[in-house]
């Protein structure tokens, strides 16, 4: 009953309402016998099983409908004779249907469709001989190729005269990309668009290969966070190499960072468990549907897709600079095929999949901040940070390999928490989790945070070049203080002469000096450096609208948050923003009648939990602390 009160707290979809509880999104269905889905446990495996687990599900339910308009095709076009085309169990026989009947249905088919749809329909075929344990005859193996050779031909030489494309999605460029970073990072799903883009760019893979990505996968390299990609559409059997895929994060563009992207995704779900990172069914379907929407919010720009991704995130890693990643870095890391014996040959290094990932991050290749370092903590065992970890993420802390990559997300969050305050909407999940709402610790987290020089962090997958950048930066350093420099020594040296006394007074010479420099330059550019903002009185304020007085400001609205951060908002409040614990307010506190209901709703759920907790043995008190209260939640 507790969990189903909890929709009246403002859930928007059925995953993330789950995420948010904690619970765990509906698992993917079954199809059977056939396909590489069965789940090890389930049931008693079959040799049947292991046979049919060569083809995936999607590949199999695609097989289905390939065979399912050839039989329709074989009923349409043959008559009565159509009959002796198919077995007993009504499936196409093999030793009847013979390939120029398959090149008549072909050559009818290539009025709709693309070269492409039409090799589907040729895989179908081979599958269904592999099925029925029948060879492939020669004679239709080389009758098909060179039919298929000359369908390719004739489409080229289609595109060349200048028809449009029918088939086949853009690649997605680098400036899109940023766009639809900055449209997702605030749309309300907790995160999930925004994480599912930039993973997807990040890691240059498919969107099935991040729908099945495990908290297992991740590891912890410093500056960087691994992924290691177990199975892909070119490794399905998995024996490729298990190298990390390295993804970096980008302090000087919060919407593009990935770092930033896992952060927020895991802060409004702090309850999620180890295992999969996006838990819940077809959450590729879900992305794509959300990724369809907003680019057709996008004029002329419906030539995209979830494809798009991979094959933009190359272009741009290739394209951006003619001091960029090798190719053959590239083709490793998107799992393209080198062709010929350069497969067996060009192997995967550390340092070059590295710098590929500090390219695909948006890092400026040609400046020095190329070699930038991710928001980190100058003492990475400070009990304050393990603390704030164990606060925001209580069930992935546990794993211990999970835990420095949690420091670099809270260090994100601490970092760019003004951009967050600014960008997302009024009552956002982030907003409402006791790192926002608690003013001392984010003060003392923003101390211990550095970005640039650290004491225990190096960067990785530098090329050298970066490094003279950054020589040719100090040496404009240099030259930039130089003129004060020589206007002092300039001054010394003339007092110490007596001049001074004369007709050349100090101002004059300062005046004279700067003319010059200015002629020349090097005129000396005054920076001011901002004072430290003292933090203000943690005091509730009165807010006077409407001829009353009110614990809450005229533009509170109830925050879309689950039962945990719901239970934190009605003890402590939001520090940050003003807001006294909810549960010393009244309705009358209310800044219109229409926010009772939800109020009311927001009151019998918490007196639930305060019953169960108590009945649990909890002690609950007025001035109980958060440990206390997340105790008693438990």
């Amino acid at each position: 009953d507790t969990l189903q009160d909890s929709k009246h707290l403002g859930f928007s979809g059925r995953d993330d309402q789950q995420q948010w509880l904690g619970g765990v999104g509906p698992t993917t269905s079954s199809r059977g016998l056939a396909g590489a889905d069965v789940v090890v446990g389930c049931r008693e495996i079959t040799v049947q099983d292991i046979r049919n687990a060569c083809v995936s599900s999607k590949t199999y339910r695609a097989y289905k409908g390939s065979l399912a308009s050839i039989s329709k095709w074989i009923r349409a076009s043959k008559g009565e004779s159509g009959s002796q085309y198919f077995t007993a169990d009504g499936e196409i026989d093999v030793g009847v249907f013979t390939a120029r009947d398959f090149e008549s249905f072909l050559l009818e088919k290539r009025k709709t469709v693309s070269v492409a749809t039409l090799s589907g329909y040729r895989s179908a075929i081979k599958d269904l001989y592999r099925r029925r344990e029948v060879p492939l005859p020669i004679a239709y193996e080389k009758s098909m190729a060179t039919f298929f050779s000359g369908l390719k031909r004739m489409e080229a030489t289609r595109l060349q005269s200048g028809s449009p494309k029918e088939s086949g999605k853009d690649p997605l460029p680098f400036s899109l990309y940023r766009e639809l970073c900055k449209a997702t990072i605030i749309r309300d799903d907790g995160g999930f668009a925004h994480m599912f883009l930039t993973t997807q760019w990040n890691l240059m893979c498919r969107s099935e290969s991040v729908q099945t990505l495990c908290t297992e996968h991740l590891s912890w390299h410093d500056d960087s966070i691994g992924c290691i990609m177990h199975k892909s559409k070119t490794n399905q059997e998995g024996t490729g190499p298990k190298d990390p895929r390295h993804m970096y994060g980008n302090v000087f563009s919060p919407d593009t960072c990935w770092i930033t992207a896992l952060a927020l995704y895991l802060a409004c779900r702090p309850t999620q468990a180890p295992g999969p990172l996006f838990p819940g069914s077809e959450q590729k379907a879900r992305f794509g549907s959300a990724l369809r929407k907003l680019i057709a919010d996008q004029k002329h720009r419906n030539h995209y897709g979830t494809h798009s991704i991979r094959n933009g995130v190359a272009t741009f890693a290739c394209s951006g600079c003619t001091g960029g990643p090798s190719i053959a870095s590239v083709c490793l890391r998107v799992g393209w095929s080198l062709g010929g014996v350069q497969d067996r040959y060009i192997r995967y290094e550390t340092a070059g999949d590295q710098f590929l990932g500090r390219v695909v991050a948006g890092l400026p290749l040609n400046r020095p901040q190329f070699a930038s370092l991710p928001p980190h903590f100058k003492d990475n065992d400070d009990p304050a940070v393990g603390a704030c970890v164990q606060a925001k993420y209580p069930e992935l802390q546990k794993v211990s390999g999970l835990r420095d990559i949690l420091k670099l997300c809270v260090a994100s969050l601490v970092k760019h928490s003004s951009y967050f305050r600014a960008e997302l909407p009024s009552t956002p999940p982030l907003l409402t989790t006791p790192l926002f709402r608690n003013k001392e610790m984010m003060a003392n987290l923003s101390a211990n945070m550095v970005t640039c020089e650290s004491p225990w962090m190096t960067p990785t997958g530098i090329p050298p070049l970066v490094e003279l950048y950054k020589q040719l930066e100090g040496v404009q350093q240099s030259i930039d203080n130089l003129p004060p420099v020589l206007l002092d020594g300039m001054s010394t040296f003339i007092e110490k002469k007596g001049v001074a006394a004369g007709n050349i007074t100090r101002d004059l010479l300062e005046a004279t000096i700067e003319s010059l420099l200015e002629r020349a330059g090097l005129a000396h550019v005054r920076h001011t450096v901002p004072s430290a903002q003292v933090p203000g009185d943690t005091t509730t304020a009165a807010h006077y609208y409407g001829g009353k007085f009110h614990m809450l400001p005229e533009s509170f609205e109830f925050p879309k948050v689950g039962a945990h951060a719901a239970w934190h908002l009605w003890w402590f409040g939001d520090q940050a923003r003003g807001y006294p614990p909810l549960r010393r307010i009244g309705a009358h506190d209310l800044p219109r009648d229409l926010m009772r209901k939800t109020y009311s709703n927001w009151r019998n759920l918490m007196q639930r939990i305060c019953e169960a907790a108590l009945q649990g043995g909890c002690q609950i008190t007025v001035d109980m602390s958060e440990q206390v209260a997340e105790k008693c939640l438990e």
